[in-house]
């Protein structure tokens, strides 16, 4: 039997602005697939996106994120294969591994719908064509939805570095004033949310009891460094990286990408809440209390009559308040957060389906699956396939 011939060591740079968390973790993702497959030759450059480059060197293949569309063209003249890990310059037709930003806008707007807000904003101004535009559709049709519009920022971004200095603050503030209170604002992203806190904070205005401000990316430093701690749709972007490096190694073995996999998104894994939205808009105290309990309680199991031991209320006026308020009843919030908690263990650890149905309360995993389906559409199993493929 004639020996397989060795496979060459392909030469793979990555250009990735490590300068803050979501490059880093797409980073790791990348080490993680090259430390299973030892047969790349790897060169990564630890640079800043913003430090322009007007040459790259040659290579067979590139992972890039971050880039702008002209330095992402000047990548693939010097590259054989190139795959971009972000959303920004997808105009271009490049192969792409990236957030679903539908689905993050769309959680944006349900965790602050949650927290039975009526009014609802979206900051900075979003570009066209790209992840901001994506997110605020996004978000803007989830609150439609519902029922609700949003408010969009008049205030654009400050370019490069600009946005230190805080000359945007007194326009930020201005808007901010013209909003009705309490307001759920969705920010592009987890700087941006830092940010506009710490506008918030210089302004008089009270987060979150009169601006709540939900961010992307769920980045642990800028999210805790707010002040209060910022509330984020937590994305997992090692998972990215990893299937980026994934995609590129298909290329470089010479498989053809059908078109449907050219541009992978890749889902969120749910919110993390911080104090920047830990309000409940309900002006009844007995009614929030209830509310509050049924959000911690609900995967002990609790049902309505552990409710109602809690809080002195009568059940008809607890769900006729509940009804009015949030438009559901209290069995149907319970079951709510029990389904929200299993769509997080679903995505975030490999724990079997039946140890999440006992830890999200219900009696029997037939139970969960029916009860999962009645409310997302899918099988948890099915769920699960789809936002963790392999």
């Amino acid at each position: 039997m004639k020996p397989k011939t060795p496979r060459v060591r392909p030469n793979v740079h990555i250009y990735i602005d490590t300068s803050n968390d979501y490059g880093r973790s797409l980073l790791r993702g990348v080490f993680k697939y090259t430390s299973l497959h030892r047969h790349w030759m790897v060169h990564v450059d630890w640079w800043n996106l913003s430090q322009k480059k007007a040459e790259f060197p040659d290579c067979d293949g590139c992972l890039v994120a971050g880039a702008s569309p002209q330095e992402l063209q000047a990548i693939r003249q010097s590259s054989h294969h190139t795959v971009n890990c972000s959303t920004g310059a997808m105009g271009d037709d490049c192969p792409a591994v990236h957030l679903d930003n539908t689905l993050a806008g769309q959680l944006a707007a349900k965790h602050l719908h949650a927290c039975n807000l009526k009014h609802f904003a979206y900051y900075p101004a979003a570009k066209t064509k790209d992840a901001s535009s994506m997110r605020l559709r996004a978000f803007e049709d989830a609150l439609k939805s519902m029922g609700h519009s949003c408010a969009i920022a008049p205030v654009q971004w400050p370019e490069d570095r600009q946005w230190l200095l805080q000359h945007h603050h007194k326009a930020a503030a201005e808007w901010i004033a013209t909003l009705p209170k309490p307001v759920g604002i969705m920010v592009f992203d987890d700087m941006v949310g830092h940010d506009l806190m710490l506008c918030c904070k210089n302004a008089g205005f009270a987060v979150p009891d009169e601006v709540a401000v939900i961010g992307i990316n769920n980045d642990e430093l800028l999210c805790e460094g707010s002040w209060p701690p910022l509330s984020s749709v937590h994305v997992d972007y090692s998972r990215i990286g990893f299937r980026a490096a994934q995609m590129l190694d298909r290329l470089l073995d010479g498989e053809p990408l059908p078109e449907s996999e050219r541009d992978t998104k890749v889902a969120p894994l749910g919110v993390v809440q911080r104090a920047s939205t830990n309000l409940l808009a309900v002006s009844d105290p007995l009614l929030a209390d209830a509310i509050r309990y049924m959000r911690e309680h609900a995967c002990d199991p609790c049902n309505v009559q552990d409710v109602l031991r809690h809080v002195p209320i009568a059940r008809r006026r607890l769900e006729k308040r509940m009804s009015a308020e949030l438009g559901r009843t209290p069995h149907q919030e319970i079951l709510r957060v029990r389904i929200e908690t299993a769509i997080r263990m679903l995505t975030e650890t490999d724990f079997p389906l039946m140890h999440i149905a006992q830890k999200t309360g219900f009696s029997a995993i037939q139970n969960f699956s029916k009860a999962f389906r009645t409310h997302v559409g899918q099988t948890p199993a099915a769920y699960r396939r789809l936002a963790r493929p392999r």
